[in-house]
């Protein structure tokens, strides 16, 4: 393996981590929130559900961040596009996550894949149906949850909490907080891990798909464990007050979701669809109930991280060309 096939695995993998340590909050902090288990136990949760998602459903998204948005041949021809897109994506997610703000590395990479290809003049030769497609997906995903949200917590939550018992209602619910969590990160991982893995496997690194996901996924975990306690807070905690019926009902919106854009191979913003969930179902208890400033704050991140991601990849992708 050449040096180039080795900074861009590495790369990957810190890409992985950082996913991990970022991405992976939108599960964990609507279990920690609540306090339903202690983030230790939830991180392992959620990692070992990610790495499942990763090894069995993640190749729709992986083919579109691999080869669909630049040309396989073009990823396979310049190593360089490939390792400017992943330390554009490793160092911004990096850098915002150090700040306990909630990011999309979807955003991340995609922008950046933009902005490499942009550097190599083949603008033209790529899918910007696919990216236009991919852009509106961003702008939808938060919406969809969100509504999804309001309507499974009015019409669906409240009628049953009047209906059962508190210890009933309190039990149910928190089985049904860990049964949301793993469907979470499930399509997380079978969403998120084409971030990381697709270029890999797009510029052909290490020739086996299934390895390349284990240790994409092995990074994800790592991530979480390791790093993502500051951002779980933000998400958990910061938002809004998150009980249990809170919990569950912006799981499952924004697990819906998520794999609903999963499906059709569309890399979304985790993010946007459990900030998204939480916001639809604390609104049903008045908007008093959510930080907007936090939530306004997060939204500007989203805007920027895509533009921020693409300029970074062309500088990168400049000063690599230099040596």
């Amino acid at each position: 393996m050449d040096l180039i096939s080795i900074l861009i695995l590495l790369a990957a993998i810190f890409v992985g981590w950082s996913i991990g340590a970022n991405s992976a909050s939108n599960a964990i902090g609507t279990l920690v929130g609540p306090m339903i288990i202690d983030f230790r136990t939830a991180a392992i949760l959620v990692a070992v559900s990610m790495l499942m998602g990763a090894l069995l459903q993640s190749g729709a998204v992986i083919k579109t961040i691999g080869e669909d948005i630049i040309p396989r041949e073009d990823l396979e021809g310049n190593k360089i596009v490939t390792l400017s897109a992943l330390l554009a994506t490793a160092i911004f997610v990096g850098l915002v996550t150090s700040r306990a703000i909630p990011v999309s590395a979807s955003h991340a990479i995609v922008g950046a894949l933009v902005g490499s290809g942009i550097s190599i003049g083949i603008l033209k030769e790529m899918n910007i149906f696919l990216i236009l497609k991919i852009f509106l997906s961003w702008f939808l995903t938060p919406i969809f949850s969100l509504i999804l949200a309001f309507m499974i917590y009015e019409f669906f939550m409240i009628p049953i909490s009047k209906r059962i018992s508190l210890v009933t209602f309190s039990e149910t619910f928190r089985l049904l907080v860990i049964i949301g969590t793993v469907f979470i990160a499930y399509g997380l991982g079978a969403n998120n891990v084409g971030n990381s893995a697709g270029l890999v496997i797009g510029s052909n690194i290490l020739g086996d798909r299934i390895i390349t996901l284990i240790i994409m996924g092995i990074a994800m975990g790592l991530g979480i464990i390791s790093f993502s306690k500051k951002v779980v807070n933000t998400v958990g905690r910061n938002i809004t007050l998150i009980d249990p019926m809170t919990a569950f009902t912006a799981q499952s919106s924004a697990g819906i979701v998520i794999y609903f854009f999963t499906l059709l191979g569309i890399p979304i913003s985790a993010t946007q669809a459990i900030i998204g969930g939480l916001v639809g179902a604390g609104i049903t208890k008045g908007s008093g109930m959510v930080n907007n400033k936090l939530v306004m704050k997060i939204f500007i991140g989203w805007i920027i991280t895509p533009f921020s991601a693409a300029i970074l990849s062309i500088l990168i992708y400049k000063i690599l060309m230099m040596f």
